[in-house]
This record gives C-alpha cells, structure tokens and sequence, in this order.
C-alpha cells in the first residue's frame, strides 16, 4: 500500500509537469496545425530565468513562476513573429524541421552561454506537510500539485469562456473562414503560441525547482515525453493533453517500480507508438474530417 500510494503522488506530481507541456504542443497543434518541438527548449529557458532570478537578484517561489511565465510567453512570441508565422501553409515535414531546428539552435545558444554543466536550483519547501500510510509528502509536492491546476484551471476558463478564447477555438476549426468572420487571426495565432510557450515557461521552472537543477539540455527528454502525452490523451484536445499529461506520469513512475529505473524514458515512447498504431487520435482526441 505504501508503494502504491507514493507512486501515485509521485506520478501526480511529475504528470502535472507533463500536462503542462502537453497542453502547449495542444494549443500549438489546434490552431496552427504545427507540432512545436521548440517547446522543450522554452521549457528549459524558463527554468534557466527562475535560476538567474533565485542567484543573483532574490530567491522567492511565486517570482520563479511569474519569470517562467515571461520568458515562455516572449520567447514564443518573438518565434511566432520571426519565424513561424513565415511557414504557414507550408508542407508540415518543413514546418516541423523548421522546430526542430529551432530547439536545437536555443539549446546551443544556451549551453554557449550558460554552460553546459548542470546548476544547482534553490530549495523551497522541502518540509514535510503530512504523512499518508507511510508516505511523506512534502509541501514543495504539494503547492506545485496546486500551482500546476491553477496554470491549467486558468487556460480553460480562458479558452472556454472568454471572447478571446472563442477566437482561438473558431481559428483552430477553420482560420479561413475565422478571417472572414471578422476575427484578426494573426493576433489569435500569435496569443494562442505564447500562451503555449508561457505554459512550457512554467513548468520549465517547476520542474527544475522540483528535481532541484538546471542544465542547457533538460528540455529535451520532457518535451519528447509530454508529446507523447499529448498523443495519448489527444493531440487535438486541450482535456485530452491534461489528461494524457497526468496518466502517463502515473504509468512512468508506477512502470519504474515493476521495471526498474532504467526503463523510465522508454515507457512513455512504448505508451506513444502504441496509441499511435491503436487510437492515433487518443483518449479525447477527434479525427479531423475534411469535406470537398
């Protein structure tokens, strides 16, 4: 029982991070149609920001996220301005290596910067809040667990239930006609990519203040992996990523325990290519359907 219940906090706690990148590959992917694979690297950026915040001007939790915010929402931003915005309608092969290009080429910069050793992250409530059958939670687990709902509370309501919200879901079914209703897609585009890049910002700075260190390449696996469960909960659907971001943190760390920990990365690809094969549309996810 202890097992089960500390992998499950565990699985918890790491999938909100997920559900974080996943909805930002879900935003991206619904209105542009685009699988952003730079989103790892705006993960990283934001946990590099939380750590020049906390060394050099003031070490405080909230202040990390709200810098997590701002570097993920500018960074996307200028992207989208500079150069994504050039390559819609484009064949998706060159948009996609256009991404990966772009990932690749953020990570260099800041390993050319930054450095390529891995940095240690301030800790921040690492006392424990309680114990359940055995299992010790502490507050950091517990106020990230928070933090994260909040995050992704917010972007629903603000999708589902504000103007702006109901342009970015009228450009993701069909931006042509979007225009034609009177809705500036452009700046649609542009507030749906940074509010993508604002939510990898953040758990870009979650993740490194809940594993405690900061290094030029430790976007890469998580992006790779919230992709993953981007797909199985739907890549097409906001509930869908959510979804697929806190089920496969659940799968990962109780599929470490039967396993081991060396099979950790390889669960969440064996997860994607099975629903890739199997239900490639996911948990949530709906078949586009296109009429003649």
């Amino acid at each position: 029982m202890t097992m089960i219940v500390q992998q499950l906090v565990n699985g918890i706690t790491q999938g909100g991070l997920y559900a974080l990148l996943a909805i930002s590959y879900s935003l991206v992917y619904g209105v542009m149609s685009l699988v952003n694979f730079s989103t790892g690297s705006i993960y990283m950026l934001g946990a590099v920001g939380a750590w020049l915040l906390c060394n050099y001007l003031i070490s405080d939790f909230l202040l990390s996220l709200v810098v997590g915010f701002a570097v993920g929402f500018a960074l996307a931003f200028i992207l989208e301005k500079i150069a994504f915005k050039s390559i819609r309608g484009i064949s998706r092969i060159s948009s996609l290596i256009c991404t990966i290009g772009f990932s690749q080429m953020l990570n260099e910069l800041t390993a050319l910067l930054f450095g390529k050793a891995t940095k240690g992250m301030p800790s921040f409530f690492s006392e424990k809040a309680f114990e359940v059958v055995g299992v010790t939670i502490s507050w950091l687990q517990l106020i990230l667990m928070l933090a994260v709902v909040v995050v992704l509370v917010t972007l629903q309501l603000f999708v589902y239930k504000t103007k702006m919200g109901l342009a970015v879901r009228t450009v993701a079914m069909d931006n042509t006609t979007a225009g034609l209703m009177g809705i500036n897609v452009d700046r649609t585009i542009s507030i749906a990519f940074s509010l993508a890049g604002a939510c990898a910002g953040i758990a870009g700075v979650a993740g490194c203040i809940y594993y405690r260190s900061v290094s030029a390449y430790m976007g890469w696996i998580p992006g790779i992996k919230s992709f993953s469960a981007a797909v199985f909960g739907g890549l097409s659907s906001m509930p869908g990523a959510i979804l697929g971001g806190y089920l496969m943190g659940i799968i990962e760390n109780f599929g470490v325990q039967i396993f081991s920990t060396g099979y950790r990365d390889v669960i969440s690809f064996v997860v994607m290519i099975i629903f890739l094969l199997f239900c490639p549309a996911g948990l949530l996810g709906r078949k586009k359907t296109t009429k003649v």
